[in-house]
């Protein structure tokens, strides 16, 4: 048994199906379906992406993997993707499989990192620490599960954040606005509403810093992309918080296998004053907890101090790197000891 590597911008489209097969007999996770992983590489990859797949006989694996220096390499990890690109048919618990997969890629590598891992949907659980791989912590990341009414879930949250939203929805009231939620499910209305978003972000901080979303970049591609795909599938909704008919805030979520996982949240500063964005969370959590088709909802983002006010389920992401030999490891530990 060994892996090959070959281009990904040429082989990912056929090995779709393969790859997908895959997922769903391992993690079956939505952020490494082939329909949010494909728009990934055409809109952030580039020819050096390769593609590894594991032949021969036993478990299958196939990995997106990039070369970040010289005898250096980790799983392909644009911004955009929450997860490290690499599944496995059979965990991972020894570090083998990364061992295996550093002594086949090209050239001669000293080290792999394979990034941005959920202890709960992952193909590297940390391993015992063998001498050749080193674990990492890398963000906590928080998860609400959906196991109960709204009323009983919002009866645990706290006072504050109970309170906060209903002063600013009585602060709404006594000002004229009117508040409407609604979801854009029509693959033929992704486009609108992708624009809509980006018109959010450009008017914020992200714009100021250069990374908001607009229609013609590329996040603005991808995003379209993915959800006019997840859209045809049913399951993808745009979310859309409007006061007074005007745009106020907007969520890009995914829904499969019983997960929803919020991507990404844009909201009109100016309108800040009703915290337009909770008051969409309140909204799509009623929605959820009554229809009680989702088992839970993912944030996949670093945990913030708001994130703590809807969530106490917390856990750490990680990430694995595995030397070729023990003295790579060694011999970097002292490098950054100096550094």
């Amino acid at each position: 048994m060994s892996w090959t590597f070959q281009s990904a911008s040429k082989s990912f489209h056929d090995a779709r199906k393969q790859w997908d097969d895959l997922n769903r007999a391992s993690t079956n996770h939505p952020l490494l379906d082939s329909d949010f992983v494909e728009p990934l590489l055409q809109q952030f990859g580039d020819d050096r992406i390769v593609l590894g797949t594991r032949n021969g006989d036993g478990d299958p694996g196939m990995a997106l993997l990039q070369r970040k220096s010289t005898g250096v390499w980790q799983t392909f990890q644009p911004s955009q993707a929450p997860l490290g690109l690499i599944q496995l048919g059979r965990a991972d618990d020894t570090g083998a499989e990364m061992r295996e997969i550093t002594r086949g890629l090209p050239g001669y590598a000293l080290q792999l990192s394979v990034l941005q891992q959920d202890p709960d949907y992952t193909s590297f659980p940390q391993p015992k620490t063998p001498e050749y791989v080193e674990p990492l912590d890398y963000i906590q990341t928080a998860r609400i599960t959906l196991n109960s009414t709204f009323e009983e879930y919002w009866k645990a949250r706290g006072t504050n954040l109970r309170h906060n939203l209903a002063r600013r929805r009585r602060r709404m009231t006594e000002q004229g606005y009117k508040l409407e939620l609604s979801a854009v499910r029509d693959p033929g209305q992704v486009a609108d509403a992708i624009r809509e978003y980006g018109v959010l972000e450009a008017k914020g901080w992200k714009s100021r810093v250069g990374t908001a979303v607009t229609a013609d970049n590329a996040q603005g591609r991808f995003y379209r992309e993915v959800f006019e795909r997840f859209c045809a599938r049913g399951e993808a909704a745009i979310y859309q918080l409007r006061l007074n008919d005007r745009l106020a805030a907007t969520d890009l979520c995914l829904i499969q296998n019983g997960m929803f996982i919020i991507l990404k949240t844009s909201y009109e500063e100016e309108l800040n004053e009703f915290s337009p964005a909770f008051l969409m969370r309140e909204e799509v959590m009623k929605e959820l907890c009554a229809n009680k088709q989702m088992r839970s909802i993912e944030f996949y983002g670093r945990v913030m101090e708001w994130h703590t006010r809807w969530s106490t389920e917390i856990r750490t992401m990680y990430h694995l790197t595995c030397y070729r030999h023990p003295w790579v490891k060694t011999l970097r530990k002292v490098a950054k000891r100096f550094a």
